[in-house]
């Protein structure tokens, strides 16, 4: 007869001969009752390792199921785990026409606003103009290259109605606006700013500048300041020695266009590049006034006295107030950089160094608001 005995996970079998060999005693031989328990845990054990490899087996068998298998519609109703089509978007639409009047493009590439969006992209080397002024403004210059117009949907009627007003050649140079949500223009003012694009942007490139001998040539004709100029009106010019910061050049050219000036001179290099915070703060006038760029600032002044214009410089040592800029008809005001002012050269080519008069515990004006006060100095000519 063989009993059972509990060794670890698995049950052995003891034969009489090796229960003779022990010594017959209570603490040698196990009760019955342990053998029975010892048995139940053993079975209880072998169940759940059954359990568990089931489990196994199932979880492998759905990670090696192919993902592409079709799904089983059930049998009442075959049509309820099937979903609908989605048509491409230039696909053939409901009412037979195709969907061209909104252009949803995609947003690979794009880069990131501070709300989370993505935001379009300029051109190569190009940029991006915003505010509705200015995005106006660029539509009416002819000379305005523009890759994309970018309006959201409460500034649609009003994009679409200045486009109207254009004649029928510049509407055929324009491309079609894009819908797009406000909260993806915010970003496309780069560096994390915030722009205030009035729902509304273009994506374009920069003016090519005007030559000096052609916008001089441009004004002679114009005007006929060479043949008789004491009959030629008023002409205000603007001189920048080295602004480099775009919102001073944007101001300064707002209050240009503002009291009727024929254009901003500035140099190539140590100058304001042509961006889209430029084109915000100038509010439009970028595109009504021309900004010339000369590689040599001393030899422009030159070029402007040889063709009949007094050059004023502002400074806060000058000899002469503000207010004699109304004396002289065609005159060029030139401005220096906040800080350092004009520097010697180009004050040596001035005809005259002019100052506005402000408190003893100011120290100085910003050169916007200097440019503003001057021009309105100039503004006050009569002539005889």
């Amino acid at each position: 007869m063989a009993m059972v005995v509990g060794v670890g996970f698995e049950p052995t079998y003891a034969t009489r001969a090796d229960l003779q060999s022990a010594a017959f005693n209570h603490s040698a031989t196990p009760p019955v009752c342990h053998f029975r328990r010892t048995l139940f845990a053993c079975k209880a054990t072998t169940i759940l390792r059954d359990k568990k490899a089931q489990l196994i087996c199932q979880q492998r068998s759905r990670l090696m199921t192919p993902k592409s298998a079709k799904k089983q519609h059930s049998a009442k109703n075959p049509h309820r785990n099937r979903q609908k089509p989605i048509p491409n978007r230039g696909d053939v639409n409901a009412g037979g026409g195709r969907h061209n009047a909104i252009k949803r493009p995609s947003h690979h590439g794009q880069t990131g606003t501070p709300t989370g969006k993505t935001a379009p992209k300029p051109p190569q080397n190009g940029y991006f103009i915003w505010g509705r002024h200015a995005v106006f403004a660029a539509l009416a210059n002819p000379d305005r290259r523009i890759q994309q117009l970018y309006v959201a949907a409460d500034g649609a009627d009003a994009l679409e109605t200045e486009i109207g007003h254009l004649g029928q050649h510049r509407q055929n140079d324009i491309p079609t606006p894009q819908m797009i949500e406000r909260a993806r223009l915010d970003g496309i003012g780069g560096a994390g700013e915030k722009a205030v694009h009035q729902g509304m942007a273009a994506a374009v490139w920069p003016l090519d500048p005007p030559y000096l001998d052609d916008f001089l040539a441009g004004l002679a004709a114009s005007q006929d300041i060479t043949a008789n100029p004491d009959s030629a009106p008023q002409i205000r010019l603007l001189l920048l020695d080295q602004l480099s910061d775009p919102r001073n050049v944007g101001a300064i050219m707002r209050s240009a266009r503002a009291f009727g000036v024929a254009g901003l001179i500035t140099t190539f290099r140590n100058a304001a590049e042509e961006n889209g915070v430029l084109a915000r703060t100038a509010s439009g006038a970028l595109d009504h006034v021309p900004l010339i760029r000369v590689v040599n600032l001393a030899r422009a002044i030159e070029q402007l006295q040889d063709n009949g214009f007094l050059v004023a410089g502002l400074a806060g040592e000058g000899d002469v107030e503000v207010s004699a800029l109304a004396a002289h008809q065609h005159l060029a005001i030139m401005l220096g950089a906040e800080g350092s002012g004009l520097r010697r050269l180009s004050r040596d080519h001035c005809d005259m160094l002019v100052r506005i008069n402000i408190n003893d515990d100011a120290e100085s004006l910003n050169v916007s608001n200097a440019a503003a006060i001057a021009l309105y100095a100039a503004s006050r000519y009569k002539a005889d």
